[in-house]
């Protein structure tokens, strides 16, 4: 029977095989091969084959007031890791603690091209903006410590003045403002 060596990119490869049954085996870094399911593959015509594999990275994605380690935590809302368009979200969100730590476990890496995450935030705490936009982490190490910006909420300031009187301002009046 012949051997063969699939190259994958980006999730999907394909190759011209013999039929047959064939014992699988995989190298990618910054997973475990151990972890591949299922180990065995039976080639066949129009045949394709689905298999998965574990990460061994540990990602700490940190939101706080500064964006830098030392910033004051946002105390809680959630993540989730998506394509860079932040619109495919890939597994479930992921809480953020009171210590402003969303921790990502089984995540992959390498040290030599390093893997390209993205993370999208999908709530804060009351007293903070929501980071805006894809939050993008090189994934070059085991474990790697992000540190993500959530600004104070800024004070706003109103006026309310008399149509018809330039100038005259109302002197009691709710303004009530809805939105996202």
């Amino acid at each position: 029977m012949a051997n063969y060596n699939v190259q994958i990119t980006n999730g999907v490869g394909s190759q011209a095989m013999k039929n047959g049954n064939y014992a699988v085996s995989v190298t990618a870094n910054g997973y475990d091969a151990t972890t591949l399911q299922p180990t065995t593959y039976t080639a066949a015509q129009g045949g394709a084959g689905a298999f998965t594999l574990r990460a061994n990275g540990t990602l700490t994605l940190t939101f706080n007031e500064t964006g830098e380690e030392g910033g004051a935590p946002i105390t809680s809302g959630t993540v989730v890791m998506t394509d860079g368009t932040g619109t495919t979200h890939y597994g479930q969100p992921v809480a953020i603690g009171a210590n402003g730590e969303a921790v990502f476990n089984n995540v992959p890496f390498s040290a030599e091209t390093p893997y390209v995450l993205y993370f999208t935030q999908l709530e804060t705490d009351e007293a903070h903006n929501i980071h805006v936009g894809v939050i993008t982490v090189n994934m070059n190490a085991a474990t790697l410590t992000q540190y993500v910006l959530n600004s104070p909420l800024a004070e706003q300031s109103f006026t309310l003045t008399d149509e018809t009187y330039t100038g005259l301002p109302v002197a009691a009046a709710t303004l009530a403002f809805t939105g996202e």
